[in-house]
């Protein structure tokens, strides 16, 4: 069992490899395109949570989707260090190699940021690249990105976790006034205030004349 070292060279190293490790023990394959698309949906979980961001990557909107270079270089990091290779994918989706680990690694990441992305893996990882696609373009940090019409504009992932909270916050309002007794006007509340106004309405329209007559 390998573990990865802490004085990696590639922070985000941790990351791709704890994709590799979730999808392997679902025995999932998991694309080029899939890594990037599995790694954007766990930090949206992890924040949506409350939490920081798991990955370290710093996410802009390309042409493709969510990307930061340095997901790539730390692919090609775990590939030279031969904890993984890449192998041809044969699925007519594909848009890059598949990944796969050459031999048994620990959890690179603690504890809590494994679970998010174990969930992500379960979730996703077996949607082809067209779906995962479009899963991802449906999160609030790019559909707000696209809305801007900016290429390489920076993916604000907090709107996830805004957006989850007025969502959340409007759903409890809800449940509390459903849980609410009707209300009722007191009897002869109507009666009362038509009562009212016909007692006041000579006098407002004699204040409303003098004020025209006034000016």
């Amino acid at each position: 069992m390998i573990s990865m070292p802490v004085d990696s060279p590639n922070p985000l190293a941790g990351a791709v490899l704890s994709i590799l490790v979730a999808a392997r023990e679902l025995n999932l394959p998991v694309t080029e395109a899939h890594l990037v698309g599995l790694l954007y949906l766990t930090d949206v979980a992890a924040v949506e949570a409350g939490h920081p961001p798991i990955t370290g990557a710093t996410w802009r909107l390309g042409r493709c989707g969510p990307y930061d270079p340095a997901l790539t270089r730390a692919q090609d990091y775990v590939v030279e260090s031969e904890l993984a290779e890449r192998g041809a994918d044969e699925s007519a989706d594909a848009e890059a190699g598949v990944l796969s680990l050459t031999m048994d690694v620990d959890d690179p990441l603690g504890p809590d940021a494994m679970r998010f992305v174990r969930t992500v893996v379960a979730l996703h990882g077996g949607r082809d690249t067209a779906v995962l696609r479009t899963v991802v373009d449906a999160t609030v940090p790019v559909v707000e990105a696209q809305a801007g019409g900016e290429s390489g504009v920076l993916l604000d992932l907090n709107r996830a976790r805004r957006r989850r909270q007025a969502t959340a916050l409007l759903a409890r309002a809800k449940a509390r006034r459903a849980s609410m007794p009707p209300e009722h006007d007191d009897p002869g509340v109507g009666a009362i205030v038509k009562e009212e106004f016909l007692q006041t309405r000579d006098a407002l329209r004699r204040a409303n004349a003098k004020a025209l007559d006034d000016r």
